[in-house]
């Protein structure tokens, strides 16, 4: 779970590191921790400035609040268990602060954007839902990254202190077994990924030439990842159960799952219906030319 508080724990430690290194450091610390907190309301005087200012910035004052409380108790983490939590958690209140930032300022972003569509410029709504998907499939990537090795590191330990008396063997399949248990369970996650990366260059690239061969092309791509991503993502799981029962004699920690992806299915559903709308479209506008 520590991503989820990055970048916000490391600044605060940056800060407490150069508070602690002298006068100067502590000058420079708490000046770095006005102007950093103070970015979402400057970004939110500068939006008046320029008469852009939307009914979804007035969350950036909140933010700013929001964002100082978190610094300070990131930079002085001894007082988070004092004033967050009725009992001491052993610092767990930095994730919720994290979840207050990261909240505050996703619920400004997409607030702001969803203003912005209510009389939508196609080419702009295009680009904000291919930054979202790309943002989307990296945050995806990167947090499914994280959980699953991270999964895989303790079950590797649990199943050594378990298991004392195992032969090394059994261990070294068993471990095998562990990291293709593993990369099972992530496969669906970054197919998810790859696959809304593709259609975030697809949408890319509809918005300059909507009929034109590089998106017609990339339309293609999207229909065949699809439907080989969902094959294989059931093949992965049928491959990994049916080794597991192969090399059952020599595995100290199993796991069988009978697996249906319903959120990659939904994806890939999404993106069928996506390229039946294209295609639709296309047979329209190829209709039109020949009448004219």
């Amino acid at each position: 779970m520590k991503y989820i508080t990055f970048p916000w724990e490391q600044l605060g430690a940056f800060l407490r590191s150069l508070s602690l290194s002298g006068s100067a450091g502590n000058l420079a610390a708490w000046s770095l921790f006005l102007i950093i907190g103070a970015l979402p309301l400057a970004l939110c005087a500068v939006l008046a400035v320029r008469h852009r200012f939307r009914r979804a910035d007035a969350l950036l004052p909140v933010l700013t609040v929001v964002f100082y409380v978190a610094l300070w108790f990131y930079t002085n983490p001894s007082y988070m268990d004092l004033y967050l939590s009725p009992i001491p958690t052993d610092g767990f209140s930095k994730y919720s602060l994290a979840a207050a930032v990261d909240c505050t300022f996703l619920t400004w972003l997409l607030l702001r954007f969803l203003n912005n569509t209510k009389r939508p410029e196609r080419r702009r709504l295009l680009t904000g839902l291919q930054i979202l998907l790309s943002l989307y499939a990296l945050i995806l990537t990167a947090g499914s990254l994280w959980q699953n090795g991270t999964a895989f590191i303790n079950a590797r330990q649990k199943m050594e202190e378990v298991n004392t008396a195992a032969d090394r063997m059994q261990l070294n399949v068993s471990t095998v077994f562990l990291m293709l248990q593993a990369l099972t369970d992530l496969f669906p996650a970054i197919a998810e990924a790859l696959l809304l990366v593709i259609t975030a260059a697809f949408i890319k690239s509809f918005a300059k030439d909507p009929f034109g061969i590089k998106t017609f092309s990339l339309l293609e791509k999207l229909k065949k990842a699809s439907g080989q991503i969902l094959i294989l993502i059931l093949l992965t799981n049928l491959s990994l159960t049916l080794l597991q029962l192969l090399f059952s004699g020599y595995i100290l920690n199993s796991s069988y799952l009978l697996l249906f992806p319903l959120t990659e299915i939904i994806v890939v559903l999404g993106i069928r219906l996506l390229t039946l709308l294209y295609l639709d479209g296309k047979r329209l506008k190829e209709d039109n030319d020949m009448i004219i």
